[in-house]
């Protein structure tokens, strides 16, 4: 009974004291709530207060905008003023400089400026005595120097014979790797007295040709000359052209011109017939420069298949497009010899005794 009771005492007190504590918190509650509505009408009126400011000067900077922007226009309005002004004088003066260049041209076309001769005959300005043309004064002037440049390129190069030989040597070396090309078949008497025969008819043709500017032509295949795709010469074959020009030809510049036939080449030694051609005519010209001709009077050029005589569709056309030109032409300046009648049956006629 004596513990029943002292626990009921026990309870009792922690009940009172629990309840004491519970008070007390109700009453820090309310006090709680208190403090925090009169922050909260405080927190309120200083919202209002920060929100008008900000709104004031945010109407303070716009109108300062509104300022700054209305001046910019304003100088953007002068300165499209000044700039129109300064085009519209532009424009003028312009206009002023052309209208005194037509006028200055028209002028000009209607009455060119005359002066006058000792003979009292009114002449344009831009006469030039022998009726010759104003620019032909500047052509003849280009003319001389290209003159006086070839002129001295040619005085540079006179005394170069020797590496013109060794180069002339190099280009003229036997055809194919393997050698074979050194073995030439040799023409029989028959064929060789025919090739001259026909290299003399066409000498007396050529002679035929000789035109009042003492040009010469002589053509011979060539196939008397070299073999086929080939580049080595038959020398003998040569005799009697090397003979007129020693005779014919002193006072003549010789141009050795080679050609081909449209057939194409490609071998090791030649890419195409242009080499051939120009390795053909150099081949002829180291041939006369042995022979004693002055290698001055001397020029050797190819030109492939460019100038046939005759369409290449044929065997024969081909035979006769592939071909050495020998092109004479009298020097100008030198003496012309007295030509001598020449009987061509002369040396056919039995001799009288």
């Amino acid at each position: 009974k004596s513990v029943n009771e002292k626990a009921t005492k026990e309870l009792a007190e922690q009940k009172k004291t629990f309840e004491s504590a519970l008070a007390e918190k109700a009453s820090l509650v309310e006090s709680l709530k208190a403090a925090v509505g009169d922050d909260k009408k405080g927190d309120e009126g200083g919202a209002a207060e920060a929100q008008k400011e900000i709104l004031e000067e945010r109407d303070a900077q716009i109108e300062e905008e509104q300022k700054n922007v209305k001046k910019l226009e304003e100088k953007a309005v002068l300165q499209e003023a000044a700039t129109k002004d300064k085009l519209e004088a532009q424009k003028v003066k312009i206009e002023a400089e052309w209208k005194k260049k037509f006028e200055e041209a028209a002028l000009n076309a209607e009455a060119p400026k005359k002066e006058k001769k000792s003979s009292g005959e009114e002449v344009p300005n831009d006469y030039i005595p022998g009726g010759v043309e104003p620019w032909m004064a500047t052509f003849a002037d280009m003319v001389t120097l290209l003159m006086v440049f070839f002129v001295l390129f040619y005085s540079v190069e006179k005394d170069n014979t020797e590496k013109f030989k060794s180069a002339i040597d190099m280009m003229v070396e036997e055809d194919g790797p393997d050698g074979l090309a050194k073995i030439m078949k040799v023409m029989d008497a028959t064929e060789v007295m025919q090739n001259l025969k026909e290299m003399r008819d066409a000498t007396l043709a050529a002679q035929a040709e000789e035109t009042e500017e003492d040009r010469i032509v002589l053509r011979v295949p060539g196939l008397n000359l070299f073999k086929k795709k080939s580049a080595k010469l038959t020398p003998e074959a040569l005799n009697e052209i090397v003979k007129i020009i020693k005779t014919k030809g002193k006072n003549h510049k010789i141009f050795i011109q080679g050609h081909t036939d449209d057939v194409p080449i490609h071998t090791a030694k030649y890419e195409s017939n242009w080499e051939l051609s120009a390795v053909r005519a150099t081949a002829v010209l180291r041939h006369f420069y042995d022979k004693g001709i002055d290698p001055e009077k001397l020029t050797a050029t190819g030109y492939a298949d460019t100038f046939p005589m005759v369409p290449n569709n044929t065997k024969e056309g081909r035979a006769k497009n592939a071909r050495i030109e020998f092109v004479l032409e009298k020097i100008p300046g030198e003496k012309k010899p007295k030509k001598k009648k020449v009987d061509a049956e002369a040396n056919l006629r039995p001799k009288k005794k």
